[in-house]
């Protein structure tokens, strides 16, 4: 019985090791895009997106102006009683 509880730790463990072993990768292949076909109807063309996280995120003042107000908040656990 002992014996038992010993090899099924061991395998156990080989199952939990080979689950954070990395994943293979594959070999990349080069494959060359196909050209777009010319259509008789004009198509949106794209519109760059822009990211302003960074602006408001960095903008110390900007920050101070919109931040909440910090409240004190009392304990339940403080006062008399």
């Amino acid at each position: 019985m002992k014996k038992k509880t010993i090899w099924f730790g061991l395998g156990l463990l080989v199952l939990l090791l080979a689950g954070c072993s990395q994943a293979p990768t594959a070999a990349s292949t080069s494959v060359q895009p196909q050209e777009p076909t010319p259509t008789a109807a004009p198509t949106a063309t794209a519109v760059a997106v822009v990211n302003y996280c960074v602006e408001c995120h960095t903008d110390k003042d900007q920050l101070i102006q919109t931040a909440k107000p910090e409240v004190e908040v009392e304990s339940e656990s403080e006062g008399v009683g």
